[in-house]
């Protein structure tokens, strides 16, 4: 039996006995990595790693013998993956050695999950349903775990970045950091997305869809809790663009004059309304940043921790404007703050255009081909672009933007 002969609506515990035993060893080694990448109480440990990365040696030795595998044809994009992987290895390795490829190995795993993309594309996206369903599940675990760390330390997640021994004893415990808060992001939105076009508009009223429920609002209050002041404004406009977008343009007007009326209204009343909020919080992140803030409001310019921030992203912009062609190539002057910049800023201006192209050609192409769904494409698009340019990323990004959202579209597509 072919991917191709599989019909959607067969339950999958038969349809996955049925596949081919390359399929089946594929999606294992699959779903280990993909398990790896997003669980805090893997996060240390070389045999982990090691575990990790012979998942990949034994995918790509599976798909090369695949027919019609990714490296027969390859699509543009892959072909441009490859280049730019080879590209800013042999830079990097040159300019700052072998300690420049290990910084780059996350990102660059991060980047193989688009060649497992084109792989299931190419032949069923359908045939990542148990990976997806089964971090649904270990998601939610990582999630409620993440939550109990941050009741007792709200600024573990912060401190889980660090290779410390109360990092490593925060991980044990389950504590997601940095790329976990971020990737929640996505994920939040896609699992929202299913209860809202799946569950809940055709009254699929199960025990799993209560899980689904809770799933959505352990990962919110994580993403509200964890500190990071981006991550929050991220996610109150990934609310508003997904329950507010329409396909409607002149209602995509009227909302946008709305939101720009109301700044308006509220700019007045803003620094008093901010400095309220800041004397009702205890000391946290959030009074931090709420205090950076307002000093940037009563002084007229950016200070603080935003200062800081702010002050990367400009270094990486200068250096880029003095290098625009070939860029420095060297990592140490750079903000290393924002991919997009950074990437602009060390290797220039070709190479910048050719990573912003295949990072967000897969959700592009995803948004353009959605005819009903656009709230979510819209929603990861924009989401995506910003992270990308915001942020440093980390190889969880790949399996949330180049799988597990596409995976959701391609189920949701079924339902439209």
């Amino acid at each position: 039996m072919t991917v191709q002969t599989i019909e959607h609506h067969k339950p999958y515990t038969l349809r996955f006995f049925k596949l081919p035993i390359s399929d089946k060893i594929q999606l294992t080694a699959l779903l280990y990595l993909t398990i790896w990448v997003s669980s805090p109480f893997l996060a240390y440990g070389s045999t982990y790693r090691l575990l990790a990365f012979a998942s990949i040696f034994v995918w790509i030795l599976v798909e090369l013998f695949r027919k019609n595998n990714i490296f027969i044809k390859p699509p543009l994009y892959l072909i441009l993956t490859l280049f730019f992987i080879f590209y800013t290895t042999l830079i990097s390795y040159n300019v700052d050695g072998i300690s420049a490829i290990n910084r780059n190995i996350q990102f660059y795993m991060m980047l193989f999950f688009i060649f497992i993309y084109a792989s299931y594309e190419r032949r069923s996206l359908y045939l990542l349903k148990p990976i997806v369903y089964i971090n649904i599940i270990l998601f939610t675990l990582w999630t409620v775990t993440t939550y109990k760390g941050l009741l007792i330390d709200p600024h573990a997640s912060r401190y889980v970045i660090k290779s410390n021994a109360y990092a490593r004893q925060l991980m044990q415990q389950g504590v997601g950091g940095f790329a976990f808060i971020y990737s929640l992001l996505i994920y939040n939105i896609a699992v929202l997305a299913l209860l809202r076009y799946k569950y809940l508009k055709y009254k699929k009223f199960s025990i799993f869809t209560y899980f689904l429920i809770f799933s959505v609002g352990i990962s919110s209050l994580v993403i509200l809790k964890a500190g990071y002041s981006i991550a929050v404004i991220l996610w109150v406009l990934s609310m508003v663009f997904f329950f507010f977008y329409s396909q409607n343009p002149i209602k995509n007007i009227f909302l946008l004059f709305f939101i720009v009326v109301l700044y308006f209204f509220l700019q007045s009343y803003l620094l008093d309304m901010l400095k309220l909020l800041y004397n009702s919080i205890d000391q946290g992140a959030y009074r931090l940043k709420l205090g950076d803030i307002i000093s940037s409001m009563e002084i007229g310019k950016v200070t603080g921790t935003a200062a800081d921030r702010v002050e990367r992203y400009m270094r990486s912009l200068m250096i880029f404007m003095e290098h625009p062609i070939m860029g420095i190539w060297r990592i140490a002057p750079i903000g290393k703050h924002s991919l997009v910049l950074d990437t602009f800023a060390q290797y220039g201006f070709f190479m910048g255009i050719i990573l912003v192209y295949i990072l967000l050609k897969i959700p592009f192409d995803l948004y353009i081909r959605t005819k009903k769904a656009k709230a979510l494409s819209v929603t990861i698009l924009a989401l995506a672009i910003l992270l990308i340019s915001l942020n440093n990323v980390a190889m969880l990004y790949g399996f949330m933007l180049y799988l597990f959202y596409p995976y959701v579209m391609k189920e949701l597509s079924s339902y439209q």
